[in-house]
């Protein structure tokens, strides 16, 4: 007899759940039950703990939940019953293919659900020889040995080691853990710049090369340049002089809309049917201060009313954050419009596309210094070598336009007029630090703002 099933060991109130699995052989003439457990460390499995031991755990309560009419209950227990039925299968076929049951072990386990986690990175049972310092062999050693990888940051090693693979080709170098030094960044800055990557991503890049050279020291015993610490940057000074023509390094790149322009999207009764349901959609995700991958998604089930006010209560999809926040009176107007129910629902796709036609048709087309997607060039002479990058430069603002404006605009517009915690409890922001990268007005835009508020 085997089984597999689902435990809350988190001493928290809401964490990952434990796949337990358990079976039975016989010993010594005896009959004895045996079990593994292995953490479920993925977004799919992360859950609240009164939820899981009141409502999943009751059969006739998940049930019930599964065929709710709030699409956000009928998901999270229809797909936490499918994941367990998917790993209980696969465990226990693997099981039964095992002729010497008695010489499992909980590490047997623990490499089906990391295979089962993390498809297309099967974990090598090989160990991987570290030879002369080389920095991609480290990298290696590293994503097959840390055991508290996740699946995004797999993901991203193997870009990062596709890049270092390329820059070594192109050098003609191969690097080792004593090459990361302040000439490397120096080299690799200029070959990210010179493959038009952003200054973002060129960061993120030095960053995780410093984690592997850290790791190759304190858990390899390997020999690093004794000053790493330099091999660092400032983001503001990372200009890429092939497609950056900002006169000024540190001038604001992302957009944001002012307090006047929202009321210009509001006020604007010509918009079609389809334009008037995103501009209803982007509203409601700039008043409440959340990420497109929420406000997306709100309807009237995640409504509340508590002494008279009108609530909406859920989950932050990126930080599984529980939220319950005060709609604004604009909020309830656009409810209201629409008899108590949320805007239509649309793709992320369909959404980003749709709010720059309501800014231009709102007149929001000022030209203005931002970051946008578009196809460059290699080689200036060969139209195969194009690849897409983010360009910094000179565009109509409506272009820069996205889902993500409406949390920026919220942040940066209520910034110096709420109070600093209030803005964070609405934006979810854990310290002052995050919520400041938000902020993207420059100082006379604020104090202008600010000085309009107090009289």
């Amino acid at each position: 007899m085997s089984t597999l099933y689902y435990k809350f060991r988190s001493t928290k109130n809401k964490g990952y759940l434990t796949a337990r699995f358990q079976y039975r052989i016989e010993f010594a003439e005896k009959s004895k039950d045996i079990y593994f457990d292995a953490l479920l460390e993925d977004k799919r499995f992360f859950v609240d703990k009164e939820y899981f031991y009141k409502t999943y755990k009751d059969p006739i309560l998940r049930e019930k939940e599964k065929s709710s009419k709030n699409l956000d209950k009928r998901k999270v227990a229809s797909d936490l019953d499918t994941e367990e039925n998917k790993l209980r299968n696969l465990v226990i076929d693997r099981f039964n293919n095992t002729e010497n049951k008695e010489s499992l072990t909980k590490e047997w386990f623990k490499d089906i659900i990391y295979e089962y986690l993390h498809p297309g990175f099967k974990k090598k049972n090989t160990v991987v020889k570290i030879v002369g310092n080389d920095l991609i062999t480290v990298l290696e050693h590293y994503k097959n040995y840390k055991s508290d990888l996740t699946f995004n940051t797999i993901k991203k090693m193997g870009v990062v080691k596709s890049k270092l693979d390329r820059f070594e080709s192109d050098l003609k170098i191969r690097l080792k853990t004593t090459d990361i030094n302040t000439d490397f960044r120096d080299r690799f800055i200029k070959w990210s710049n010179e493959n038009q990557y952003a200054a973002g991503t060129i960061s993120r890049d030095l960053t995780f090369i410093r984690t592997i050279c850290y790791y190759a020291s304190n858990e390899l015993d390997l020999e690093i340049y004794n000053k790493l610490e330099r091999v660092q940057y400032k983001l503001e000074k990372i200009k890429n002089p092939y497609t950056d023509n900002r006169d000024n390094p540190e001038e604001i790149l992302e957009v944001y809309l002012t307090p006047k322009e929202i009321e210009d999207i509001e006020n604007n009764n010509d918009l079609p049917e389809y334009l008037d349901n995103a501009r209803d959609i982007f509203l409601i995700g700039y008043e409440t201060g959340q990420r497109i991958s929420d406000f997306l998604r709100f309807d009237k089930e995640m409504l509340k009313t508590i002494n008279g006010v009108t609530l909406i209560n859920f989950i932050q999809k990126k930080t599984k954050k529980q939220m319950l926040l005060p709609l604004s009176s604009r909020v309830l107007r656009i409810l209201e419009k629409r008899n108590g129910e949320f805007p239509r629902r649309i793709s992320d796709q369909k959404f980003n596309d749709y709010i720059k036609l309501v800014c231009e048709q709102s007149k929001i087309t000022e030209t203005v210094l931002g970051v946008k997607r578009i196809k460059v060039l290699l080689d200036p002479k060969d139209e195969e070598s194009g690849i897409w990058r983010g360009v910094p430069g000179y565009y109509p603002k409506k272009d820069l336009v996205a889902g993500h404006t409406a949390r920026r605009s919220f942040c940066t517009n209520h910034y110096g007029i709420w109070p600093t915690s209030d803005i964070m409890y609405f934006s979810g922001h854990s310290t002052e630090a995050m919520l400041l990268q938000y902020i993207k007005a420059k100082p006379i835009e604020r104090a202008l703002q600010i000085f309009k508020n107090l009289k």
